[in-house]
């Protein structure tokens, strides 16, 4: 049997097999990705019954406990120190700038979950995430604009771009929300000499 393969023919040919190892593959990453949310779902925090809440008051207290439930987040004290350090170290890089930043955003930057982010905020700052990152902006552009007094001529529009904002709007609202004045009266406050 003499059987002559044209040049088409083999790319075809290889276009096939390639396109078969190619579905092969993306189907063993959907399985291997429902096979880790999976895992996560059933790693999920347990409940904990009061029980277990007292006898982790009393193993800290006895110095013993290693974990304990706080704020219905069950994380270990070493943990939550990490966290907080790590957490410093984003607000010094700034983090909060970054126009969209969410909640997991900060939990990557972070290495960690959502909730845990949200336990230490809550805990260390005393506001939630939205909150935090609003309070944050404004502050940093204050403190710009007391060290480079220049910063008064700027246009609005640029000072909400610096601070993060998506829009002017947005900007005005939330300073008016954080120092109780709209920025325009608070940047003419500074601009005016006593």
């Amino acid at each position: 049997m003499n059987v002559k393969i044209g040049y088409n023919d083999l790319i075809i040919l290889i276009n096939c097999i390639l396109s078969i190892a190619n579905l092969m593959l993306l189907l063993y990453f959907i399985r291997h990705i429902k096979r880790s949310r999976q895992k996560v779902s059933t790693i999920a925090i347990p409940m904990v019954n009061e029980k277990e809440v007292d006898n982790a008051g009393q193993q800290e207290a006895a110095g013993e406990g290693e974990e304990l439930v706080r704020s219905g987040v069950l994380i270990s004290k070493v943990t939550e120190d990490r966290l907080v350090e790590q957490f410093q170290k984003a607000q010094e890089g700034r983090f909060f700038l970054k126009k969209g930043v969410s909640l997991q955003d900060l939990a990557d930057l972070l290495g960690t979950n959502p909730r845990y982010v949200s336990y230490i905020l809550n805990r260390y700052v005393g506001m939630d995430f939205n909150n935090y990152i609003q309070q944050a902006r404004i502050e940093y552009l204050i403190s710009c604009v007391e060290r480079d007094p220049d910063l008064l001529n700027v246009k609005f529009s640029v000072l909400a771009e610096k601070a993060g904002f998506s829009s002017i709007s947005k900007f005005s609202s939330v300073f008016k929300a954080v120092k109780g004045i709209p920025p325009s009266e608070y940047f003419q406050r500074l601009r005016t000499p006593l």
